[in-house]
């Protein structure tokens, strides 16, 4: 059976309205409660609606048969398709690196190796902006890593590697956790 996100759109909806309005951090948070349930919901999604062509490709790994281009897309999208689809549609990792590169251009113009309270305050204020930037770029890079890892561990897959990916199939199968 399909699911049906209708109330999911609302609740987003509604809730990036109220926190849009009232610009207070309770309001925001709770509308990054709606924004992980909403992910949840469309990772459980994807796996009931594909798991029977993992069923499938479990049963082809497990005969030594051949996996057609098609069948590795199954795979790929259960073990790194988040990872794919966000490094896809990612579109500020540019700018994160280029206000990246403005912080420490900002550190470096201070440059006080005696810095009175107000220098002090002022460095420690960009460091904050680079300690709540740097885990977006770490985040991208490691999915990015995850899709290349992917690409070369299946290029060739011999009897070893079919087997662990039954078993982490598997796995995902049985586990809510995608």
């Amino acid at each position: 059976m399909m699911a049906d996100f209708k109330e999911f759109y609302s609740r987003l909806n509604r809730s990036f309205s109220d926190a849009d309005k009232a610009g207070d951090a309770g309001s925001y948070r709770r509308l990054a409660t709606i924004f992980k349930e909403f992910e949840e919901n469309l990772r459980e999604h994807i796996q009931e609606v594909t798991k029977n062509q993992i069923n499938g490709v479990i049963k082809k790994l497990e005969s030594g048969e051949r996996i057609t281009s098609e069948e590795l897309q199954y795979i790929r999208l259960w073990i790194v398709g988040d990872a794919e689809y966000y490094t896809k549609t990612e579109n500020n990792f540019r700018d994160w690196l280029s206000e990246l590169k403005r912080l420490v251009s900002e550190i470096n113009k201070i440059n006080d190796p005696q810095p009175n309270f107000e220098v002090a305050a002022k460095l420690r204020a960009i460091l904050q902006d680079g300690i709540r930037l740097l885990p977006s770029i770490i985040f991208f890079l490691e999915q990015k890593a995850r899709v290349s890892n992917f690409n070369e561990a299946t290029a060739e897959l011999d009897r070893e590697e079919k087997e662990l990916l039954v078993k982490l199939l598997k796995n995902k199968l049985a586990s809510k956790e995608f």
